[in-house]
């Protein structure tokens, strides 16, 4: 089982270091204020693919997919919402003239890319395949980066062609992930008969709360973009991208534990309070090691990636929330498969309904952009805290009476 909690970080690890890789890029080739932008426009796609993976990549864990009419309701709804989100990113991005019409259409094609893939990846998730999952994903990286470095070499590279090359390989990554499905669970049937209102029933809920955590930096980046300018964003993006490597190996342990509690629950058996204390220790812990390498290499391995030197305290704030996500993870995955989804789902909207307002109190006061994130942390960690106790609360209620 270490074994396979090792893979999920992995495979997180990968996910989360290419688009690590894809920003360092941006804002090496095509400048910081160009980074800003694109931390704009790739936040969306994040929010998009959040929604994809709650509807339909947990539904298709939690629900029998074995079931026709279940997975023919999976790829129903995949199409729906992989073709509603890029035209509605397409719209928005053209009539708002945040980009002209061709980037709008190329963001729009690699964001439904992004979807399609993503549900590939849920598949190889579900059957604890990490290690594929990684390859999925590195195979699409190599795909973008060719393109990407072919076009910077004649001196034409935009923002425009490298949306392009992300989306080509996020289409050869879905190929590949596909055939690395193992052939039990690699089959497509016909959407007649299909059954969505279960998967709508379920996964709506867990959509809502997977886009919560991406929305709110694309609040936060909105915020701080009409408060201090386009270079903030950037400068405030970098030091959560140089932070990054903490928050994907909660995001890879969160994989593993929304697999493992599923099974059980399954099974029957049910995933413990305990056993989430435990992983909640195990993360603040490495949280609290990882942060102070990272603080100390500020200095150093920020201008090495980004070209400027990210502010020191920025990345203290991003740090103190990744230690907040530590501590709502766990919980929220034991409620989500607990059958509390809708109760997760309220306390983490509460929780990122708090943390914008106390964002635009912070910026109304004359805060540095800076100091933002520490907002965050406060609320998400009252979040995690009112996690624990709702599945505290439903175990006492499913204890039988002696």
């Amino acid at each position: 089982m270490k074994r396979k909690a090792l893979g999920a970080v992995i495979a997180q690890a990968a996910q989360a270091g290419i688009g690590l890789l894809l920003q360092i890029l941006v804002a090496r080739l095509l400048g910081i204020d160009e980074y800003g932008r694109f931390a704009i426009l790739y936040g969306v796609v994040i929010v998009a693919t959040a929604v994809v993976t709650g509807l339909i990549g947990d539904s298709l864990v939690v629900l029998e997919r074995s079931q026709r009419a279940i997975r023919a309701g999976l790829q129903a709804m995949l199409l729906i919402t992989s073709a509603v989100l890029a035209a509605g990113a397409f719209l928005t991005a053209w009539l708002t003239g945040f980009s002209d019409a061709l980037e709008a259409a190329i963001f729009a094609v690699a964001l439904a890319a992004f979807a399609v893939e993503e549900i590939v990846r849920r598949l190889l998730i579900a059957h604890m395949s990490f290690v594929r999952t990684a390859a999925t994903d590195i195979s699409g990286f190599i795909v973008a980066l060719a393109i990407i470095l072919i076009v910077n070499a004649t001196g034409t590279l935009s923002l425009g062609v490298f949306l392009a090359g992300i989306a080509a390989g996020q289409i050869v990554a879905t190929v590949i992930g596909w055939l690395l499905v193992p052939r039990s669970d690699r089959h497509l049937v016909g959407l007649r008969g299909a059954t969505i209102a279960p998967v709508w029933r379920y996964g709506m809920w867990r959509g809502l709360q997977q886009v919560l955590r991406p929305s709110l930096f694309t609040v936060l980046r909105l915020l701080v973009l009409a408060g201090a300018g386009l270079t903030a964003v950037g400068l405030l993006e970098a030091a959560r991208t140089y932070t990054s490597p903490l928050i994907l190996v909660i995001g890879g342990l969160s994989s593993f534990l929304f697999v493992r509690f599923a099974d059980q629950h399954k099974a029957g058996t049910g995933g413990s309070v305990r056993e989430a204390d435990r992983v909640v220790g195990f993360l603040l812990i490495g949280t609290v090691l990882m942060s102070v390498v990272a603080v100390a290499l500020v200095p150093w391995v920020s201008p090495l990636l980004f070209d400027v030197e990210v502010d020191p305290l920025a990345v203290v704030a991003w740090l103190a929330y990744g230690m907040s996500v530590a501590i709502v993870t766990p919980y929220g995955a034991l409620g989500a498969v607990g059958g509390k989804q809708v109760a997760v789902f309220l306390i983490r909207l509460s929780d990122t309904v708090l943390a914008i307002i106390a964002v635009i109190v912070m910026l109304a006061w004359g805060a540095e952009p800076s100091t933002l994130p520490f907002a965050l942390a406060v609320a998400s960690m009252l979040g995690g805290l009112g996690l624990r106790w709702l599945v505290v609360a439903d175990g006492r209620t499913e204890r039988p009476p002696r």
